[in-house]
């Protein structure tokens, strides 16, 4: 009996390679989400200690300090936020690419797993008629003597 072969394997390999790299990509995209989500973090913690620092301290210098590195730190967080926003809606497309590359591997390895089973079923089949053409020279030859 002739080994299962899959005319579309080479096309179905692609297709996970290219889900592969669909992976890949929005992995990327996401350590970047990440990595502004951490500095966004940083950035409320330097506002928190800043403004401690300010309350703590009663000279108006300090004070006028203070205030201009928190508007500073404002306008960073709002770049912050507008880069995260920018990624998340990059992120978007990157699943809806991933789900697309899903959906036509998951397609391909259905129509394998199909031809697969008929494959068993005809080397099955094709068994079944082998044994029977023993047993029956075997019964003829026997019933011949």
């Amino acid at each position: 009996m002739k080994k299962f072969q899959y005319s579309l394997q080479k096309i179905l390999d692609l297709r996970s390679f290219q889900l592969k790299q669909a992976e890949i990509e929005l992995g990327k995209v996401n350590s970047k989400i990440a990595a502004e989500n951490r500095q966004l973090q940083l950035i409320a913690s330097q506002k928190h200690k800043v403004q401690d620092y300010m309350d703590a301290n009663s000279d108006l210098s300090s004070f006028a300090n203070g205030y201009g590195y928190v508007v500073f730190l404002n306008q960073k967080r709002d770049a912050c936020e507008e880069r995260i926003a920018l990624l998340q809606i990059e992120a978007d497309k990157k699943k809806e690419i991933v789900r697309a590359a899903m959906q036509k591997e998951k397609v391909l390895e259905r129509l394998r797993d199909h031809r697969l089973e008929a494959w068993k079923d005809e080397a099955e089949k094709e068994e079944e008629l082998v044994v029977d053409d023993v047993v029956t020279s075997k019964y003829g030859a026997a019933s011949r003597a």
